[in-house]
């Protein structure tokens, strides 16, 4: 049942109540999604060891985390942020070539010297994720 009562905090504290009930939110959305959809990947697993009645009351749970999240949202006044699907997808793109450029040899001295006869190759083979990657659109 949504709160009748307003409560007016801070700009400071609402701003950071604000971020974390859209962390929270997109941390539901994600547990949402894996058990909800299957993903074939190459490098990993996901294992679904969950039977269908846990799944049925997890996504009930979910979703009544979700009312109360728009409950306290306005309870508090929180700010609706919008987020573009642009500037999402620059993002992860960004955290991808992050990611790859520490995977580059030269990168991997704390795990022991990397083999010389590798480097050339292996690094190719990271630069051309890398320019994969680089064609998601946005």
């Amino acid at each position: 049942m949504p709160s009748e009562r307003k409560v007016l905090l801070q700009e400071n504290h609402r701003r950071s109540f604000t971020s974390t009930l859209i962390i929270v939110e997109q941390l539901l959305i994600e547990i949402e999604d894996l058990m909800v959809s299957q993903y074939k990947t190459c490098c990993f697993e996901i294992k679904n060891d969950l039977d269908s009645e846990k799944i049925s009351h997890n996504l009930k749970v979910i979703e009544e985390a979700r009312k109360q999240i728009c409950n306290l949202a306005e309870k508090y006044n929180t700010d609706m942020r919008t987020q573009s699907m642009q500037r999402i997808i620059d993002v992860k793109k960004t955290k991808i070539w992050e990611i790859l450029c520490d995977a580059k040899s030269k990168k991997q001295k704390g795990f022991g010297e990397f083999p010389l006869k590798l480097i050339k190759e292996f690094d190719e083979d990271i630069e051309e994720l890398m320019n994969i990657a680089e064609k998601i659109k946005y």
